[in-house]
């Protein structure tokens, strides 16, 4: 739980605040609108989130990295 009171999904997820979000990929800030529509369409969802490029992204490095 962060700034915004939401429940988030994301296991990169770190923190967040006025409009932006921060996960082990980077940081995410947009306009008040595309914000919420973006982080309940990936962040916030609990399946949604594996569709984040970031998240993809992310997932592939620890699948290659780890033993």
């Amino acid at each position: 739980m962060g700034y915004s009171n939401r429940t988030w999904a994301c296991p990169y997820f770190k923190w967040d605040g006025k409009q932006k979000v921060t996960c082990e990929g980077g940081c995410v800030s947009l306009p008040k609108q595309e914000f919420s529509e973006f982080v309940e369409r990936f962040c916030a969802s609990p399946s949604g989130w594996r569709d984040c490029p970031t998240a993809k992204a992310l997932t592939r490095y620890y699948e290659r990295t780890e033993p």
